[in-house]
This record gives structure tokens, C-alpha cells and sequence, in this order.
């Protein structure tokens, strides 16, 4: 009987340890930031849901990945340029083909979302994001994209609502205040 009691001992750290695992796994994914919808219906969701997946755009649909392992986005009220890690999936995306926009017109919808000289994005904010400012944003405020890139000026943009999305408002020019203080305190030794 004893025995029998010793061995039932030894699994119980087993069982704490799946347990554990159990309440933590349903933790991250009730937690985690799953999906943001884009003012052009597509959407950019993790791929699945586990802390630290890969983000993906997705279709109108909501079901069918159209680009994996984003990077940088840019998007308007149709159009979703996108660079990815996998270079096969980089490119300018059509809301309403929900596909990937043909080479011959890929020239003149860059030109439509993008500042033809700066390269820069003239869609809802004028810098190239990372899905993770728009995803994780949510949840995470020090992940928020810059106020200061919302594009308020473009009025050819219809959904204006998405400027009342919150935003870090602090500016990314601005050195950081400890850096201020060292620069002082070096002003400030007499020079042998």
C-alpha cells in the first residue's frame, strides 16, 4: 500500500505542472490582442493565437491569409501595401479583389498610396507601420503608433473615425530626458 502511495506521489508534480500549463495556455490566448479591422475591411490578425505568433493579413472574409509575417503596412480605404518577411508576400493588396494587385497596375497604386519622392505612406498615417503598433496597441499603450503620423490631412480618407483611434501622443523627436541630463552634466565639467 505504501508502494502504491509513493508512485501516486511521484506523478504529482506532473499533474501540477499540466495543470498549470492548462490555466496559463487559456490565459494567454483570452488575453492576447487577436485581430484589428482595417477601415478597408481587411483584417490583420495572429495566425494563431499564442503569445508571440506571427500577425497576417487577412481577406474581407476574415478566413483566407493573404500576406504572413508582416513587417511594414501602409493602407487607405482599398488598398494594403505590405512588406513581409517572406519576400513572396510583399506587396500592395486590393480590398475589394482581395488579392494581391497585378504588376502592371502596381506602379499607379503606389503612386496613390504612397509619397512618390519619400516613399513614405499617404494612407491613414504617413510612416510605414509595424502590424504589431496596430495589433498589440490595444492592449499594450507604449505600443501605440505616433499621433503625430496620422494622416488628418489627406481628405480623400472616408473613415475618419479611425483618427479617434487611440495614439501615443509623445514626440519620437524628442531625446529622451536622461539624455538632456548627461548633456548637461558634461556642459558643465571644467575642461583640464
Amino acid at each position: 500500500m505504501l508502494r502504491k502511495f509513493g508512485r501516486h506521489l511521484l506523478l504529482l508534480p506532473v499533474f501540477l505542472f499540466l495543470l498549470w500549463a492548462l490555466v496559463a495556455g487559456v490565459q494567454w490566448v483570452r488575453h492576447a490582442p487577436k485581430s484589428v479591422t482595417l477601415p478597408n475591411g481587411m483584417m490583420f490578425k495572429l495566425e494563431y493565437y499564442f503569445p508571440g505568433a506571427p500577425i497576417a493579413l487577412f481577406a474581407t472574409d476574415g478566413r483566407k491569409i493573404l500576406a504572413r509575417d508582416i513587417e511594414f503596412v501602409c493602407f487607405d480605404d482599398r488598398y494594403v501595401s505590405i512588406t513581409s518577411y517572406k519576400l513572396g508576400d510583399s506587396g500592395i493588396y486590393d480590398a475589394q479583389t482581395n488579392a494581391k494587385v497585378r504588376e502592371e497596375e502596381q506602379d499607379s497604386v503606389e503612386y496613390l498610396l504612397m509619397h512618390a519622392r519619400r516613399k513614405a505612406c499617404n494612407g491613414y498615417y504617413t510612416g510605414l507601420l509595424g502590424a504589431v503598433f496596430l495589433l498589440d496597441g490595444q492592449k499594450y499603450s507604449s505600443l501605440l503608433p505616433p499621433c503625430e503620423w496620422r494622416n488628418l490631412d489627406n481628405a480623400a480618407l472616408k473613415n475618419r473615425a479611425w483618427f479617434d483611434r487611440p495614439c501615443d501622443d509623445r514626440s519620437w523627436r524628442e531625446p529622451p530626458a536622461a539624455s538632456d541630463a548627461n548633456k548637461a552634466k558634461a556642459d558643465a565639467r571644467p575642461e583640464p
